[in-house]
């Protein structure tokens, strides 16, 4: 049995573990010009999501929100490393903190938090995203406390040192998605400083200038459509028309104490009413939620991570440490053909065994890790027991097909996995976030795990490559803040990848 004491976690998109109180610094430990061994390209009008460099190569961003600096606690970095045709490596580096220090009239604090990249200005060059929180004064003086969303900005030298903030006002959550079918990606935010705060959702036009500013922005009142308290957003297109859609987890008004996850479908007049993500008796929840199509059939296949035991809207269906659950897009939104497929680690093919605490469904990402041209869905376990150490984590890989998600073929890595670095010891908790990120632009993503509670909450990366047979640990190495030349002391290194 698990132990009953968890962590309670979030992905990345959802990460706000931000305080108030102190400001941050910003630094730069390497520029990416052109990578040795590599032919840079010339910007296209629609780049990576994540080459900041606009090299043809992704990079990867790593959060470190508990970084401190000099007497600011908690201040927060980032750090990248780029790509190339060998891949990722600390070498190729830049790290990253914010530019205000203790003492102005509004710090900063947990820099780093809930990243995510798009090209928002449109010059060919992926941005990264960020959640910082701390103090703002607004234009008429006054004072509010929260997080709001900032963006450092890509080009040929790598990300701009210092990032601008792109929310005038405090915001419980963001995501990116093109919800008018510009081919730009609008800002889409949940909260704001307003009477109910939690009942709204915001959409910001992009594409945005240097300046942080947008389009037009327009408001969803989500009270008006069933929902309350929001608690994860994510887009992508589920009905295949070009246009992002919106799947809101959230709690209901009609049923105040159960959780659900619906999709709103996007138009070029805004977002339709919700329909409820259902399996059999009862709605579907989850603490994480993922878009991609996982078996190509021009879909985007919804993918929530449901990483709890229990809560009051579970039914009588597989979630004995936490699962993993795939509604299927179709033209209408929802598949009308395929019901949700669950996948836990008692369904064959997926190793371990489903035990209470496991947490399966914690940081889910998707790529395409053996290049069969299917992705593949990427889970931690945090809570995992092995070896009889308690809590020590893992990392699930499960594979797209054409039928779909399945369970056939997964992979599981840990500390304990021969050729990871490391050691699995109690309480490690890996895999509370991943990433899959194709560095060397082969078409076969390599795997990313972070757990920024490893080592008293210091916090480590590991980086395994992939081949024509999916991830492997061979020649995988992991690395911490100290590496990338920031204080490792809580730094909270990996808490969030992009």
């Amino acid at each position: 049995m698990k132990s009953s004491s968890r962590r309670s976690v979030r992905s990345r998109r959802i990460r706000l573990a931000i305080a108030t109180g102190v400001a941050l610094t910003a630094g730069l430990l390497w520029v990416p010009a052109a990578q040795a061994g590599t032919s840079p390209t010339t910007p296209s009008s629609r780049p990576l999501h994540d080459d900041f460099n606009g090299d043809g190569y992704p990079d990867l961003a790593i959060g470190a929100p508990g970084t401190a600096l000099g007497s600011q606690q908690k201040a927060g970095a980032i750090t990248v490393l780029y790509g190339s045709s060998r891949g990722m490596s600390t070498s190729r580096k830049q790290s990253l903190t914010w530019s205000q220090r203790t003492g102005t009239a509004d710090p900063k604090q947990s820099y780093g938090s809930a990243l995510q990249s798009a090209d928002l200005d449109g010059d060919g060059y992926a941005d990264l995203l960020s959640l910082v929180g701390g103090s703002i004064t607004t234009g008429g003086g006054t004072r509010a406390s929260g997080h709001w969303v900032t963006v450092n900005w890509g080009g040929p030298k790598g990300l701009s040192a210092t990032p601008t903030p792109l929310t005038a006002t405090t915001v419980s959550g963001y995501t990116l998605g093109d919800v008018d079918g510009d081919h730009h990606p609008d800002l889409i935010t949940w909260g704001a400083p307003v009477d109910h705060p939690e009942q709204q959702v915001s959409v910001e036009k992009g594409p945005f200038t240097r300046a942080g500013a947008g389009g037009a922005v327009s408001t969803l009142d989500i009270a008006s459509t069933d929902f309350i308290h929001p608690t994860l957003v994510t887009a992508g297109d589920v009905n295949g028309d070009g246009i992002a859609d919106l799947a809101v987890g959230t709690s209901s008004s009609e049923e105040s104490d159960s959780r659900g996850v619906a999709v709103l479908l996007g138009s070029e007049t805004g977002f339709g009413r919700p329909t409820w993500l259902r399996d059999g008796i009862g709605r579907i929840g989850g603490e994480d939620l993922a878009i991609g199509d996982l078996n190509r059939d021009g879909y985007g296949d919804i993918v929530v991570g449901h990483s709890f035991d229990g809560y009051d809207s579970d039914v009588e269906l597989p979630t004995k440490g936490g699962a993993v659950i795939v509604v299927y897009g179709g033209p209408q939104g929802l598949s009308t053909t395929r019901k949700p497929v669950w996948i836990n680690q008692d369904t064959p093919g997926v190793p371990g065994v489903g035990e209470y605490g496991d947490g399966m469904g914690t940081g889910l990402s998707i790529g395409d890790t053996d290049g069969d041209g299917y992705p593949d869905v990427a889970t931690g376990l945090p809570g995992e027991d092995f070896d009889g150490i308690t809590n020590a984590g893992s990392v699930l890989v499960l594979r797209g097909s054409a039928n779909g998600l399945t369970g056939t073929g997964a992979k599981v890595f840990s500390q304990n996995t021969t050729g990871v670095p490391g050691t699995a010891e109690k309480g490690d908790r890996f895999g509370l976030s991943t990433a899959l990120v194709d560095a060397n632009a082969d078409h076969k993503a390599g795997l990313v795990v972070g757990d920024p509670i490893e080592n008293a909450s210091n916090g480590s990366v590991w980086v395994f490559s992939a081949g024509s047979g999916g991830i492997t640990a061979d020649g995988s190495f992991s690395f911490g803040a100290a590496t990338a030349g920031l204080p490792n002391h809580q730094a909270e290194f990996g808490e969030s990848l992009d």
